[in-house]
């Protein structure tokens, strides 16, 4: 699978470039298809229709048309689509890491005062509002009017749009910026684990983790003295037999941990427990 490095990959969409500042108007038919996307800058994504999945290595979420997230540098995997005839969209702002730490400097009393949390969120998800809305809407037009923007303008814009951030989420915003996340120091056992039903392959989940896939499966082998396949496997087997006992059909749930069909999870099913998924809902109402 080829990776996918941004904002480069999307130099040929409709843009404004001042400096190491863009903003993107992005079109793109989009596909249910994971992709494995690095960002070389931080990026604040507005999706404008459709949806877009985004897994990092601790914690996933899905964002619609009026949904935001301000994303960090680093890997992630993607599926972007449409939900409609009209292909798939949103407005993306990229910018370098230190311009929000220079931001986050010009309000030293307001950000000595924020309860910044031990935990680094992995991004920040959020609501668009009327103001957003007008906000991308005027960069869409100078976009689509091809304009070009000095940067320091582009500074004030993208500085505009961090302030809404900021008085939204000081917490967040200052702890993103005050702590650096080193993927190689994260534990591997929390990307497994916050990963774990998210149906991503190993290779996904070797790139989350920033390591080969060699080097993943090693790790992975050394923290569980188990075989990433075999362990992923029987855990969501585990978690299928309590939606079966909750009174779920092997039907409705087959799906949902990975199987393209019911016949292949009534075989790994069996092959784990001995029985049948309806043999082993029968024995346990008995």
């Amino acid at each position: 699978m080829d990776i996918i490095s941004v904002p480069n990959a999307v130099r040929h969409q409709a843009q404004i470039k001042a400096g190491e500042i863009s903003f993107v108007h992005y079109h793109d038919q989009g596909s249910l298809f994971k992709n494995q996307v690095v960002f070389d800058q931080y990026a604040i994504s507005f999706v404008l229709n459709g949806q877009k999945e985004i897994y990092r290595a601790t914690e996933n979420t899905v964002l619609r048309a009026g949904q935001a997230m301000l994303i960090p540098q680093g890997n992630s995997i993607i599926a972007e689509h449409s939900l409609n005839k009209d292909p798939y969209s949103s407005f993306i702002v990229f910018f370098p890491g230190n311009l929000v730490t220079d931001f986050l400097a010009k309000y030293p009393q307001t950000a000595n005062q924020v309860n910044v949390s031990e935990h680094v969120p992995p991004y920040i998800h959020f609501a668009s509002t009327p103001y957003l809305n007008e906000y991308v809407k005027s960069v869409q037009a100078l976009i689509n009017g091809a304009h070009e923007l000095s940067y320091t303008i582009a500074l004030h814009k993208l500085e505009e749009l961090l302030l809404v951030i900021y008085e939204l989420f000081p917490a967040q915003l200052t702890t993103l910026f005050s702590k650096h996340q080193d993927l190689g120091q994260l534990s591997l056992k929390n990307i497994v684990e916050s990963n774990l039903f998210s149906n991503l392959t190993l290779d996904g989940l070797a790139f989350l983790a920033n390591r080969s896939r060699s080097t993943f499966k090693r790790d992975f082998e050394k923290a569980y003295s188990i075989s990433p396949q075999k362990y992923i496997r029987e855990r969501k087997l585990e978690a299928a037999c309590n939606e079966l006992l909750k009174g779920k059909q092997a039907s409705e749930i087959y799906d949902t941990y990975g199987y393209e069909n019911l016949s292949n999870f009534n075989t790994a099913f069996k092959k784990q427990f001995g029985v049948t998924p309806a043999a082993y809902r029968q024995n346990i109402a008995v």
